[in-house]
C-alpha cells in the first residue's frame, strides 16, 4: 500500500518542515492538487509553490491538475518537478493528453469524478499508470468521505486483474483512519490522504497508523 500525503492541507510556511517530517515516515509520493479556478471554484498550488516543496525533497511529486487546460499547464508543472500528471477526464480528451504526458516522458494518470462512471477511461487503462477515482467532489480539503465511488474502485479492480495491467489504483478524498479500511478492501494501490495525515500532530504516526490498517 502506497501512502501520498496531499500538501493542499499544509500551508506555504509549512511546506518545508512538513515535508521533512513526512520523509522521515518514508511515504511514497508528495499529492499535489493544482486548481486554477476553471475546473472548480477554488485556487491552490501555483507553480511556485510546487518549486518550494520540489526544492525540499527528492521523493516524487504527484500532480493532480484540476484545471481544463491540463495539457497547456504541463510544461510548467514538469519543469517545477513534477513526475506523475493526472488529469480530470471530465476536462480533457483523454487521448491528447495522454499523448502530451508521454512526450515528456512522464507518468500519467486520468481522475474520475465521484458521479462519473469508470466507462469514461476503460479504452485507456492499458496506457495509463494511475487511476485516481475521487471519494470526494474536487476542490476543497477536509470534506467527508462519500462511499458510493467505492463500487468503481471494485469495478477497476477486477479489470485490472483480470487484464494484469500494469496500473495503479487510487482513491482521494476524506481518507483517514476511519474511512481507509473501506478504501483498501476495495482494492486500492495508493490512498492521497490530507486532512488526516497533516492535520495531525504526530504526522509520522498517522502515516504508521494508515500502513497498519492497510496490513489487516
Amino acid at each position: 500500500m502506497k501512502i501520498a500525503p496531499s500538501m493542499l492541507a499544509s500551508k506555504p510556511e509549512n511546506y518545508v518542515q512538513d515535508v521533512q517530517i513526512l520523509e522521515k515516515a518514508n511515504v511514497e509520493w508528495f499529492h499535489i492538487d493544482v486548481l486554477d479556478g476553471t475546473f472548480t471554484d477554488t485556487y491552490a498550488f501555483p507553480v511556485e509553490h510546487l518549486e518550494i516543496i520540489n526544492n525540499a525533497t527528492d521523493f516524487p511529486m504527484d500532480i493532480h491538475l484540476m484545471t481544463n487546460h491540463a495539457i497547456e499547464s504541463l510544461p510548467k508543472y514538469i519543469e517545477a518537478g513534477g513526475d506523475m500528471l493526472t488529469a480530470h477526464v471530465e476536462a480533457v480528451n483523454p487521448r491528447k493528453y495522454i499523448d502530451a504526458v508521454k512526450k515528456h516522458d512522464k507518468m500519467v494518470g486520468l481522475a474520475i469524478n465521484p458521479d462519473t462512471p469508470l466507462s469514461s477511461i476503460i479504452d485507456y487503462i492499458d496506457e495509463l499508470d494511475r487511476i485516481l477515482v475521487m471519494t470526494v467532489v474536487p476542490g476543497k480539503t477536509g470534506q467527508s468521505f462519500i462511499e458510493y465511488p467505492l463500487s468503481k474502485v471494485r469495478e477497476a479492480r477486477a479489470l485490472i486483474d483480470k487484464h494484469q495491467y500494469n496500473v495503479e489504483l487510487c482513491v482521494d478524498g476524506g481518507i483517514n483512519e476511519k474511512t481507509a479500511p473501506l478504501a483498501f478492501e476495495a482494492g486500492v494501490d495508493v490512498v492521497v490522504c490530507g486532512a488526516g495525515i497533516l492535520y495531525k500532530d504526530d504526522m509520522i504516526q498517522a502515516v504508521e497508523d494508515l500502513r497498519a490498517l492497510a496490513s489487516k
